[in-house]
């Protein structure tokens, strides 16, 4: 109980920091970042005030005991299955049942959504049957020893699924699409459940059908396509269990994933469209979560505009509107948001918060897209914590952007930071919403990082920073462990910016040597 206080009590003080101050123009903590220029972004990271960072995992360790040394010139499928990937998005962190040891433990579950030809291989020849096991979905064990978080080699959990992985699909549509598929593609989120599992969403796998179609297993059939796509269901806690596709929650490319459940026990999960103009939908389980095929069937919705914020429309439940399900939404007259993507609900369940990047190519604004191409938060007020309300009031949480350079940012007083592109969020133990920028790799401007909102008090929104990224690297995501004051952040693709190769990157991140690429890293930030 005192480390969780100590936890909450450090994280609450660093969003509220400088509560009496106003914005400067240049932001503070740029400052030492980078002396020939306070505002770019540097080839290190930055760690924020009252944090320590642990390095946890890099692309190339090993996940198995007989798994090869990393030779990144030299990538074999080997590697690829056991070793950490290239690229990691913060999925889930699952606490196992204590064992006798009494050793602390966790199970991460990272999405690896990329695995790009330019970066991973010298001169940029693609090795598509390579890339396609480093893209999919790593879980690894950690233990807590000498006072911090370390991987398990050969844990019992730890594996990888990819392009190779068996997978099964379940539903109103799996005696069309089959029940069975062979891969998990373009994995973008994913989110830990209220029933244990957790929830992995794919992405629009067509890239990568294109790239893997020369390999064989029916990657080049133009039907294949209709099995990508979809929600994946894991046991992260059982090596054996067989990831299953769920159709009940339709085929659209998605961005962001939040699983939670109604008062009576139904599984409702809202997920965002991985598109410049993409909307918000929401399920609703016929079922308590407690059924092991709750989620095979449900009322499927779309968010409209409606009032001071958003009306849910439920979408005709039948196989075409599961497999066209953008198509269903749109034909609804569901809301197009500025890129959505990360989602976040908050500890008390009465606020749901999306992030959403920016679209600079929106003509007309209206109250929940201010317009820009610097992103924005939207903050939904669930009526008396109730997921399945048919209305959500909304408001604007923050508007992104340098205050120095664009008008109508929004920022709570005494904020000590701003940002660009907001991508992932996270609610921490104190009711914080933590932030992951990803600017694409154009960090010119400002670094990419994990940033903390105040979502309380005389300081609501003010904002600060936990952690800033190297150059070219992104935020994947954040998710906590109260009792070791702990916050896990994937650090993705650091030196990628536009025009950088694995020849030449922009940093080569963590190591910093000649002979080694830039290196994805899971990282712990530690309250101090």
């Amino acid at each position: 109980m005192r480390r969780r206080t100590l936890l909450l009590s450090g994280i609450a003080s660093l969003a509220a920091g400088g509560a009496g101050a106003q914005m400067a123009a240049t932001p503070p903590y740029y400052l030492g970042y980078n002396p020939a220029n306070p505002q770019a972004p540097g080839l290190g990271d930055k760690i924020g005030p009252g944090f320590s960072r642990l390095v946890i995992a890099r692309w190339g360790d090993l996940l198995q005991p007989d798994a090869p040394p990393f030779t990144p010139d030299a990538l074999s499928l080997a590697q690829a299955d056991n070793q950490f990937p290239y690229d990691a998005v913060i999925a889930a962190l699952i606490a196992p049942p204590p064992a006798q040891d009494n050793i602390p433990r966790l199970v991460l579950v990272t999405a690896n959504p990329t695995a790009p030809a330019n970066m991973l291989f010298p001169g940029g020849m693609d090795h598509p049957a390579i890339a396609g096991r480093e893209q999919g979905v790593t879980v690894v064990n950690l233990q807590y020893q000498a006072g911090r978080w370390v991987t398990v080699v050969g844990g019992y959990q730890t594996r990888r699924l990819s392009d190779g992985t068996l997978c099964q699909l379940s539903g109103p549509a799996a005696a069309q699409v089959g029940s069975t598929v062979q891969g998990v593609l373009a994995v973008q989120a994913g989110s830990a459940t209220p029933w244990g599992n957790v929830l992995l969403a794919e992405g629009d796998a067509g890239p990568w059908l294109n790239r893997l179609s020369g390999l064989g297993f029916g990657y080049g059939d133009p039907g294949q396509g209709a099995r990508y796509g979809w929600v994946v269901e894991l046991d992260a806690l059982n090596p054996l269990y067989i990831p299953v596709k769920r159709t009940a929650i339709g085929r659209i490319a998605r961005a962001g994933l939040l699983a939670t459940q109604s008062k009576d026990g139904r599984p409702v999960l809202f997920f965002t469209q991985d598109a410049q103009a993409g909307m918000l939908f929401r399920f609703v389980a016929a079922t308590n979560a407690q059924d092991g095929t709750a989620l095979d069937s449900g009322t499927l919705s779309v968010a409209v505009l409606g009032g001071d914020g958003i009306d849910w429309v439920a979408l005709p439940n039948d196989v075409p509107t599961l497999a066209g399900l953008a198509n269903a939404g749109a034909t609804a007259g569901g809301e197009t948001f500025d890129a959505p993507a990360g989602l976040a609900l908050s500890q008390d369940g009465g606020a749901l918060y999306m992030a959403c990047a920016g679209n600079a190519q929106r003509s007309v604004a209206d109250s929940l897209n201010p317009g820009g191409g610097e992103g924005h938060i939207l903050r939904f007020t669930l009526p008396g914590g109730d997921a399945t309300a048919r209305h959500f009031p909304a408001t604007l949480a923050l508007v992104a952007g340098n205050p120095a350079l664009r008008e109508g940012t929004q920022y709570g007083p005494g904020s000590q930071a701003w940002l660009r592109k907001p991508r992932t969020l996270a609610v921490d133990p104190a009711g914080n919403l933590w932030i992951g920028t990803d600017q694409k790799g154009d960090t010119e401007q400002s670094a990419d990082g994990l940033f903390i909102m105040q979502t309380s008090g005389p300081a609501t929104g003010a904002l600060a920073y936990a952690y800033l990224a190297p150059v070219g690297a992104a935020a994947g995501g954040v998710a906590f462990d109260a009792n070791s004051k702990t916050a896990f952040g994937a650090v993705r693709h650091p030196g990628a910016t536009p025009g950088a190769s694995f020849d030449h990157p922009e940093t080569r991140w963590p190591t910093l040597r000649p002979n080694m690429p830039p290196q994805t890293t899971i990282i712990g930030l530690v309250t101090q």
